[in-house]
């Protein structure tokens, strides 16, 4: 009989009881691990175009300048629309 671990809530388990300081440990060698270990097909998520790309973007999003659809047609027909514009 195969057993299935939620991996998640033996995390959540394990870290209710400890300090902020233990905390902050574990979370600095979470990220390390993610970003030393990262996945070979996640590899492009890490490049200083796609970095720069999301910055762009979330900051676009938080000054409101990004369209909203509502549905894929519409999205589909302001793409091949003249008023499309894209920011350098």
């Amino acid at each position: 009989m195969h057993t299935t671990i939620d991996y998640r809530q033996q995390l959540l388990k394990e870290i209710d009881t400890l300090s902020p300081r233990a905390l902050e440990k574990i979370y600095q060698m979470v990220v390390f691990l993610k970003e030393e270990f990262i996945e070979p097909d996640e590899a492009r998520y890490h490049t200083p175009s796609w970095i720069q790309a999301e910055q762009a973007a979330t900051e676009a999003y938080a000054q409101g300048r990004v369209s909203r659809f509502n549905s894929v047609r519409e999205l589909a027909e302001y793409i091949e629309s003249d008023t499309v514009t894209l920011e350098q």
